[in-house]
């Protein structure tokens, strides 16, 4: 009885031991709260107060005064040195220099043109200063268009009438540009059409035994009926690759 006595006693002082040490570790987490801290009053709060300036431009500080220039609005509302714009220039009456030179007047009275012409200028049979504006056409203006200062037709001298032709052919070298061929088509060669036509180019491809291809049309002469008619008689009539040597050529018919 004495041995458990002694045991049980034992187990109570462990138990409030471990008790201590357990309230202690739980009130270590807390902290009394210190003394209250005293507020600064109303003369230290204006002694750490910081102030504010208004810098007024002049002349000491000129950086000042030009920064202030600069970002002045007033030149962008109120006229100003800077914006203002001056009068327009007016032009004042003068004279010209050719106001003085009297010299340089003249009148249709003054100009003679007669006398630094040779005699045997004439209109319609008149001296120049004797003609008239009708003289300029002259009686004769009818045969002679363009009569000039004793321009008359001269006798001999007219030429004979164009013979008929049915066109011209020139065939050239497309090798050396040298020109083989060129002469008038009869009259017989003329295409049944009446209208006029523009003179136009064939290509002819020339082997010896003629004709290598059919005549190649590069630039019509605006009717087709014209350029059938002439290929064919480039080809078959007139025999145009037995009159030319081995080569290409260039063939050109005009009216």
């Amino acid at each position: 009885m004495v041995a458990e006595s002694r045991t049980g006693g034992r187990r109570w002082a462990i138990s409030v031991l471990g008790a201590l040490v357990v309230t202690a570790a739980f009130g270590a987490l807390f902290r009394v709260p210190g003394p209250p801290v005293r507020s600064p009053g109303p003369a230290s709060i204006e002694s750490t107060r910081a102030s504010v300036r208004v810098a007024r431009p002049n002349e000491s500080d000129r950086l000042l005064k030009q920064e202030t220039e600069l970002r002045d609005l007033r030149p962008l509302f109120l006229p100003t040195e800077r914006n203002a714009s001056l009068p327009d220039p007016r032009l004042e009456p003068g004279r010209t220099f050719l106001d003085n030179e009297k010299s340089l007047t003249f009148n249709d009275a003054d100009v003679e043109v007669g006398n630094d012409l040779p005699p045997v200028v004439t209109l319609n049979g008149k001296r120049v200063e004797k003609a008239s504006p009708v003289d300029v056409f002259g009686a004769d203006a009818e045969t002679l268009s363009l009569l000039g200062f004793g321009r008359r037709p001269v006798a001999g001298t007219a030429r004979p009438p164009v013979p008929a032709r049915a066109g011209f052919i020139e065939v050239t070298s497309m090798r050396d540009g040298v020109r083989v061929l060129a002469e008038e088509l009869p009259a017989e060669a003329r295409p049944s059409t009446d209208k006029a036509w523009t003179p136009f180019e064939l290509l002819a491809v020339v082997d010896a035994a003629g004709l290598a291809s059919p005549l190649v049309v590069t630039e019509g002469s605006r009717l087709e009926e014209v350029d059938l008619h002439f290929r064919k008689f480039l080809t078959g009539t007139y025999r145009i690759g037995a009159r030319l040597d081995p080569g290409i050529y260039q063939i050109t018919v005009a009216p």
